[in-house]
């Protein structure tokens, strides 16, 4: 454009002149060669135009290409660790090459459950990890197959092989797509090779999960056909010649080494609920510690509590407790973990028992421990064999005789807990069935009566000390931790009673009955019936749920609500009693409690929302809802709901505070959501709105540090020394240590009354609940002191005069 307009300033005057100019040739128009200039000035801006367009495109694409070559080289240098995938793939052929055995290879004349169990679950944690290793492969191959696609679609840009007219500018495009090829060229190579690394990698996983496949639905199969057949013959009578043997030795290798892989990978997987259960289980052993220093310093309660047993092994004690209660965190734990999980709480409370039940109890103990022991270890055999099932005839029989013969010894009235009666009974029922199941070839039934038998007695009676552990612990922190304390998250332990609560009973019966349920395969399928119908989708209108959904979203809201009382329950004061002279110092949860309960329900509806999958947008219905209802007819209750959580903040009255409302005194016992409890000096509970606590004068005495001014007026005779009445009264008050010095009793002189000059008597108590006591106190003294130095403490009086007219006009009168 600016050639264009130079020219048309130099073209325009010789245009002009030569049109003046009339004796010359005539020549063309002027305009005719303007628009000829304009013409070709306009072809060339439009191609120097499309080639600026050109190069920047270019310079684009190639910026583009080198990105993409720097994340190839990126995802290149990470790569796949291929050689832990073919440390894995080999484990998971070892693995499953001994899962084979006694199920595929060396089978016998039957399978047994616990083979197909732990077979099962080797499998199927097997499927799980090449599964992962699988998405893991796909994923990364997905991203080397893209930032290929890429390059390739960048780098056939048509725009990098248009080049410019001027040779300089042409030569300069051929340099940057020298440069670009030399970078991407090695990339393509190598992500060449990276396809190719995955593709083998990927048919290597392929084959192994086939292989796991078709392992896994063999196993299946015979759960299938086992599962159907419980009841029936499997083996030959215990008394007859065996179809197939195999020797022990090579059973016990294959199960052990089945064991161990299974346990191997639920450690693996559950590594961080083992960590919690070890935090878990060290604060408790550091709360029955420090429960037991508390003790040790206070001697009263040492002698009273001196066969405690929480704080004579607490490490002990910790140990029972934790893995007895922590252990429903692991969900279908392998039978080795709960196992392992029980025994050492057995054995823990062997060590509790020691010096505290009889030796004829402790015996007992120790003979059960070591039976549980051997039927444990009996179970992990996985295959069986004639040797075998002589051992378990045998620990079945040695049980029920030892403990028949137990039963029937007069001692059983030495025990602590009477309800392991029960277990032990249950346990007989078992192995008798047990036994003779054994002897008629019903093997997996029998195994699991077994076991089931040693299973309920043992973590039954574990089950029954757990409770009374935690009865104890509570009672005796209860005597120890008078009030509530921040090293004791303020929990009222005086809210305790000396008897277990039934809640406890129920749960851990729960409990048990689920470990010793986990036994009986053969129930297995009723629960996935079960599992499968309360899982199962339904609809109503455009919502769907399941029961499970329904069931989470009840229980999580329970849960809540049920926290949410215990938090009250715990940290409340039921008779509370402020320490005389001022108020606690240290924090207090008092009016923070409400905030507490409301936050713990409110996280608790959002979580029960989450696990239910139940859509947010229905919560906001229920809010709506809520909104129009507190506009129609809630105000009061809001109202009430409101103050209360403006108790909670501003604290003009705390849990535990004396108040006067409406001349009388209280104590504050609770505050609530719509409601507070306050408990008046007769005794009475009076339960008083938020609202109204709120909006009506009330005074709080223990903002005042519960500091009251009391008011006592003596009379004295008139001619009493006053001087010396009024030093008498106050030495009396000096005297008195529950009456202040600062600020000091005062004596004043106030009126001449009717019969006595008035004296009144201002002092300030050091604690409000002591003003009666005091002043009745101060009555008493000032009785004697005055009585003993003759000082006449007047009391109203009248005279009446009868006054006898006796004129003689009136007597005259009377006698007519």
């Amino acid at each position: 454009m600016r050639n264009l307009l130079l020219l048309f300033i130099i073209a325009l005057p010789a245009a002009l002149f030569a049109q003046t100019d009339t004796t010359r040739t005539p020549r063309r128009d002027i305009v005719t060669t303007l628009r000829e200039m304009g013409a070709a000035e306009s072809v060339k801006s439009v191609q120097k135009y499309e080639e600026e367009k050109t190069g920047n495109r270019q310079r684009a694409v190639l910026e583009r290409i080198r990105s993409l070559s720097q994340q190839t080289k990126i995802l290149l240098k990470r790569g796949i660790d291929t050689v832990s995938f073919d440390q894995s793939r080999v484990d998971a052929k070892r693995s499953l090459e001994t899962v084979k055995d006694g199920i595929l290879v060396n089978k016998g004349s039957s399978q047994t459950q616990r083979n197909l169990e732990v077979s099962a679950a080797i499998v199927n944690e097997l499927y799980a990890r090449i599964t992962d290793q699988k998405k893991a492969l796909q994923i990364y191959a997905a991203k080397v197959t893209a930032l290929r696609m890429q390059i390739d679609s960048v780098s056939s840009d048509p725009s990098l092989f248009v080049f410019p007219a001027d040779s300089a500018s042409a030569m300069k495009q051929i340099r940057r797509l020298y440069l670009a090829a030399r970078e991407v060229n090695p990339i393509d190579s190598a992500l060449d090779k990276a396809v190719t690394l995955v593709e083998e990698q990927q048919l290597k996983t392929d084959y192994l999960l086939f292989d796991i496949s078709a392992v896994r639905e063999d196993i299946d199969i015979y759960s299938g056909h086992l599962a159907r057949q419980s009841f029936e013959k499997e083996f030959p009578y215990l008394w007859a010649h065996p179809v197939l043997s195999r020797p022990l030795s090579d059973i016990i290798r294959f199960s052990f080494a089945k064991e161990m892989i299974l346990l191997r990978f639920y450690v693996e997987d559950h590594v961080i609920r083992l960590f919690l259960v070890f935090l878990l289980l060290m604060g408790s052993w550091y709360f029955l510690r420090s429960l037991k220093k508390q003790v040790q310093r206070q001697h009263d309660v040492t002698d009273a509590r001196a066969d405690n047993l929480v704080i004579v092994h607490p490490f002990a004690t910790a140990v029972v407790l934790t893995l007895s209660i922590f252990q429903f965190l692991f969900a279908s734990p392998p039978f080795i973990f709960s196992f392992a999980l029980w025994l050492m709480a057995a054995i823990s409370l062997g060590f509790i028992f020691k010096g505290f039940i009889s030796a004829y109890w402790q015996r007992f103990w120790i003979v059960t421990t070591a039976l549980f022991l051997l039927a444990g270890v009996d179970n992990m055999i996985l295959q069986v064999s004639r040797p075998e099932r002589y051992l378990m005839l045998l620990i079945s029989l040695g049980g029920c005789g030892y403990l028949t013969a137990l039963l029937l010894n007069k001692n059983r009235t030495e025990l602590k807990e009477k309800k392991i009666l029960y277990f032990i009974i249950i346990f007989l029922v078992f192995e008798v069935c047990s036994s003779f199941l054994n002897l008629m070839g019903r093997f997996n039934v029998a195994k699991s009566l077994m076991i089931s038998g040693y299973i309920s007695l043992t973590v039954g009676v574990v089950f029954l000390w757990v409770i009374r552990l935690i009865n104890e612990g509570l009672v005796l922190a209860s005597g120890v931790y008078k009030t509530p304390s921040r090293q004791l998250f303020y929990l009222n332990f005086q809210r305790v009673g000396p008897q277990a609560p039934g809640i406890f009973y129920v749960a851990l019966t729960v409990g048990w009955l689920l470990i010793v349920a986990r036994n009986f395969y053969h129930l297995r399928g009723y629960a996935a019936s079960v599992n499968t119908f309360i899982t199962a989708e339904r609809s109503l209108g455009d919502y769907n749920y399941s029961i499970t959904g329904l069931l989470i979203f009840i229980f999580v809201l329970f849960c809540s609500l049920m926290l949410s009382r215990l938090v009250s329950y715990f940290a409340t004061e039921q008779d509370h009693t402020i320490a005389a002279g001022k108020r606690s110092k240290g924090f207090s949860i008092g009016s923070w409690l409400l905030v507490i309960r409301i936050f713990i329900i409110t996280v608790g509806v959002i979580l029960a929302f989450a696990a239910a999958g139940i859509p947010m947008d229905k919560f906001a219905i229920v809010l709506g809802a809520l909104g129009v209802g507190v506009g129609l007819g809630l105000q009061g209750l809001v109202n009430n709901l409101v103050s209360g959580l403006i108790i909670s903040f501003e604290k003009p009255v705390n849990v535990g505070d004396i108040i006067e409302l409406n001349g009388k005194f209280a104590t504050v016992k609770s505050i609530g959501f719509r409601s507070s409890v306050v408990k008046s000096s007769e005794g009475a509970n009076l339960i008083i709105p938020n609202g109204d606590l709120l909006s009506q004068q009330l005074t709080n005495w223990t903002m005042g540090h519960n500091l009251r001014r009391s008011h006592l007026t003596v009379g004295v005779a008139y001619e009493t020394d006053i001087d010396r009445a009024r030093g008498l009264l106050q030495d009396i008050l000096k005297k008195d240590e529950r009456i202040l010095t600062s600020p000091a009793p005062a004596v004043f002189f106030t009126a001449f009354g009717d019969s006595s000059i008035e004296i009144e008597l201002i002092y300030w108590n050091r604690d409000i609940n002591e003003s009666l006591i005091v002043k009745s106190d101060l009555i008493s003294e000032i009785f004697q002191v005055f009585k003993k130095e003759q000082i006449t403490i007047p009391f109203p009086q009248q005279e009446i005069h009868i006054k006898t007219d006796t004129s003689p006009g009136k007597e005259e009168a009377e006698g007519d």
